[in-house]
C-alpha cells in the first residue's frame, strides 16, 4: 500500500471562492445549480460533480472513499440524486453504495461484468489494489450508452464514449452551458495513460473529435487537479489544452513503443507506457 496518501487539510490553500466543509473537501460552485467537489488533502486530488435542477441531482463521480460524500451531497443536492461513475477506477467509485442503484455507461466490457442486476470492477479495471481499497458491488439502476442524453430536471448532458485513460471511460456534454466534464480523459497535473487498457491512439482519436465538434469557448472542468500557485482550487481547462494532448499524443505516435513521461503543457504532463501505444 502507498503511503502518504493523505496530508492534513491545515496544510492544505484553498481559492478564495472555495470552501471548507466537513473538515476534508473543497466545495466550489461552477454556478448556480452546479458545484464541483474536490478532496484537496488526498493525494489524487478528487473532484466530484454534483448537477442539479429542480428536484433531481446527478453525482458525477462519487470521490476517493477516503471520507464519506453522501452528508455533504445531502445538503447540497435535491430531492433524488444519482449517481453516475465515470469509469471504475477505484478513485471515482468511493461512496458507490450511499446513492442506491447507479447510472452505468452501456459500454460492452461492463455489460460483460454484469451479473443479475449488480457489478463487480474486474481488478485490472479497480486498480485498487495499489491503495488496498476493496473492489465492490453495487447495483445498475439503468443503463445509459454512449451518445444518449442523461436528463437532470431539464438540464440535458450527453454522454461521450471518452477512451484513452481507460477503455471505460465516459465524459459528459453539457451544450447549453458549453461545458464538458471530462472525468479523467483529461485533467491538470500528470495525466495517466500508462495504466491497463490505456491507449494513445484512443487519446489522438477522441482529441480529434472533440476538437472537431466542441466549440473554442468549451469549458472543460476535471476530476483531479493540482496546486497553482500554491493554491488548490477546481480543475479547468479549455480548446487549447486538449489541442496541446492532441499534438502531443500525435507526435508520441511517430515514435517507436517506449515508457516515459513528457510535458503537454505547463498545467500538464502526459505518462505512457509501451503498451499504451498498441493498446
Amino acid at each position: 500500500m502507498r503511503e502518504n496518501l493523505e496530508v492534513a487539510i491545515e496544510t492544505i490553500t484553498l481559492a478564495d471562492d472555495v470552501l471548507l466543509e466537513d473538515g476534508w473537501f473543497g466545495v466550489k460552485a461552477i454556478d448556480d445549480a452546479t458545484i464541483a467537489i474536490g478532496e484537496p488533502a488526498y493525494h489524487q486530488r478528487n473532484w466530484s460533480y454534483l448537477i442539479s435542477d429542480g428536484d433531481d441531482s446527478l453525482l458525477f463521480d462519487t470521490g476517493s472513499g477516503r471520507r464519506s460524500i453522501a452528508p455533504l451531497v445531502a445538503r447540497h443536492g435535491r430531492a433524488r440524486v444519482d449517481a453516475f461513475p465515470s469509469h471504475m477506477h477505484f478513485d471515482h467509485l468511493g461512496n458507490i453504495h450511499a446513492f442506491g442503484p447507479a447510472t452505468v455507461a452501456d459500454l460492452p466490457m461492463l455489460r460483460a461484468i454484469e451479473t443479475n442486476g449488480t457489478l463487480t470492477p474486474t481488478d485490472e479495471m479497480f486498480l485498487g489494489a495499489s491503495e488496498a481499497v476493496p473492489v465492490p458491488t453495487f447495483e445498475v439502476g439503468r443503463w445509459i450508452a454512449p451518445d444518449e442524453v442523461v436528463r437532470v430536471g431539464g438540464r440535458s448532458l450527453h454522454v461521450l464514449h471518452t477512451p484513452g485513460h481507460s477503455p471505460d471511460s465516459v465524459s459528459l456534454w453539457e451544450a447549453e452551458r458549453s461545458r464538458l466534464y471530462a472525468a479523467d480523459f483529461i485533467y491538470c497535473g500528470a495525466l495517466y495513460a500508462q495504466t491497463p487498457g490505456a491507449s494513445l491512439r484512443d487519446y489522438l482519436r477522441i482529441c480529434e473529435q472533440l476538437l472537431d465538434d466542441l466549440p473554442e469557448q468549451v469549458q472543460i472542468v476535471c476530476a483531479h487537479g493540482q496546486p497553482e500557485n500554491g493554491v488548490d482550487d477546481a480543475p479547468v481547462l479549455g480548446y487549447g489544452d486538449l489541442h496541446a494532448l492532441r499534438n502531443v499524443v500525435a507526435m508520441l505516435l511517430k515514435d517507436e513503443p517506449r515508457t516515459g513521461e513528457v510535458p503537454v503543457n505547463e498545467r500538464m504532463d502526459l505518462r505512457f507506457s509501451a503498451e499504451s501505444f498498441t493498446a
